[in-house]
């Protein structure tokens, strides 16, 4: 097992114990890319790196949940637009919680100062790794 699934696993099974058992790992890019105001689902698709129709089977996936609407856009019909319901916003305070406390148990698992020069070091690792698929 990784670190990155350790990591997520611990998570979802948190999320799943406040009242959101359906949520999966392939529903999380909606909800860090999703903006106040609505985010069309090509937005969605092209920040998260999947295909629109990836995306919209996601979107329909967590409206059939009751985590998002979708609704015509009021400047572009032929644009959908996806906005988090109240559950969802709910979700995503349920998930910054979580994330809050995971963090502070492995602070103090690891040390104070581990974390923080962890993900430092996590952050250079994968801002190297983009510069040379750059290159």
């Amino acid at each position: 097992m990784t670190a990155a699934s350790i990591v997520t696993t611990a998570a979802l099974s948190e999320l799943a114990a406040t009242g959101h058992p359906a949520v999966r790992l392939s529903h999380v890019p909606v909800f860090v890319h999703i903006d106040a105001e609505g985010t069309p689902i090509s937005v969605l698709a092209e920040r998260s790196g999947v295909s629109r129709q990836a995306m919209s089977m996601t979107v329909r996936d967590l409206e059939s949940h009751g985590y998002v609407v979708t609704a015509p856009s009021p400047t572009d019909r032929r644009t959908t637009l996806v906005s988090l319901t109240e559950r969802g916003a709910q979700l995503c305070a349920d998930a910054t919680r979580i994330s809050a406390e995971l963090a502070a148990r492995w602070s103090d698992e690891l040390g104070a100062d581990a974390l923080p020069q962890l993900r430092h070091h996590l952050r250079t690792i994968v801002t190297r790794s983009k510069e040379l698929r750059a290159d």
